[in-house]
């Protein structure tokens, strides 16, 4: 009787085991897909805002990051994708990121690359032009875009955030 509880015993923890290691298993997550970049992404923005006055006249200030800056991420029924850029701030100044739409998206090697040049949106306000480019790769967004404000404002502006 007691060779047979140990060996019971023996028999239910190496189910357990089993049960476990197959619970944590990778196979169990979903494949990286071009809708794996979807989403909310929280990090810092820094770059350059040069400012031309109507004599032509250039000056620049640099982006002051916040560390709370978000960037929003939707995928459309075609593959393209959609960007709202960050809100990023120079000085006391807020400056809206524009949405960006119908931009390529390129899945291989467990990363998505995107590129779109010669955008024009909006950015709840004022018209906003430029190009916008960037990577996903391991739940982190990069974005490196310019933001191109009334024809007096030019930002260089370079994104980093996590998925939220």
């Amino acid at each position: 009787m007691r060779r047979f509880t140990r060996i019971y015993l023996l028999v239910i923890f190496a189910l357990a085991g089993i049960a476990a290691f197959t619970a944590c298993s990778k196979d169990d997550d979903e494949p990286f897909t071009i809708k794996s970049i979807e989403g909310e992404f929280v990090g810092s923005a820094t770059g350059t805002m040069v400012f031309i006055s109507q004599s032509g006249e250039e000056t620049s200030q640099d982006v002051t990051p916040q560390g709370n800056e978000a960037a929003t991420v939707t995928v459309n029924d075609d593959g393209t994708i959609i960007i709202k850029e960050p809100t990023f701030f120079v000085g006391k100044g807020a400056y809206p990121g524009a949405i960006v739409r119908d931009i390529p998206a390129v899945l291989a090697n467990n990363a998505i690359t995107f590129s779109l040049k010669d955008y024009g949106s909006m950015n709840g306000v004022y018209t906003v032009a430029g190009d916008i480019s960037g990577e996903y790769k391991d739940s982190k967004l990069v974005l490196d875009y310019t933001f191109k404000h009334a024809g007096q404002m030019v930002g260089t502006i370079h994104f980093e955030g996590t998925k939220k």
